[in-house]
């Protein structure tokens, strides 16, 4: 691997373990046991994973959190609703993974990444999630 991805992904993986000791959340009990991986949690309902690869010599920085199973397929109404409330999120957006609904943000772990876009990522997916619930009731 190229000593430049390297250094780069170190770096990356720094700044998200500086905003996650922003967060007041103990970084090294955090990560999985894959580098580049930690599971972290706003409460017992709110769980984020936050994710950095490479991916044809480009890093990314990925924040998901499970919002909602699909449910009903067929129910145009819900699909609806959900893109509805993508409408009015900032660098966020849904997606669905197997079968379930998950708030997303991701982008590149490039040089413009910095400590306080990785926090504002972290704290905008967990708030985004808690007022779908809200909403969804």
């Amino acid at each position: 691997m190229n000593k430049n991805i390297i250094m780069s992904f170190e770096s990356t993986l720094q700044k998200v373990e500086s905003a996650l000791t922003r967060l007041g959340i103990n970084a090294e009990d955090a990560r999985t046991e894959n580098p580049g991986q930690w599971n972290i949690s706003k409460d017992q309902s709110i769980q984020l994973l936050l994710d950095v690869w490479e991916e044809n010599g480009f890093y990314f920085f990925q924040v998901l959190s499970l919002a909602c199973p699909v449910g009903d397929e067929n129910n145009a109404q819900f699909f609806k609703f959900l893109l509805q409330e993508n409408h009015g999120f900032c660098e966020t957006a849904f997606t669905i993974i197997d079968d379930n609904v998950f708030l997303k943000y991701t982008t590149d772990a490039d040089d413009t990444l910095n400590e306080e876009r990785i926090f504002k990522a972290i704290t905008r997916i967990a708030y985004y999630n808690q007022i779908f619930r809200e909403k969804l009731g």
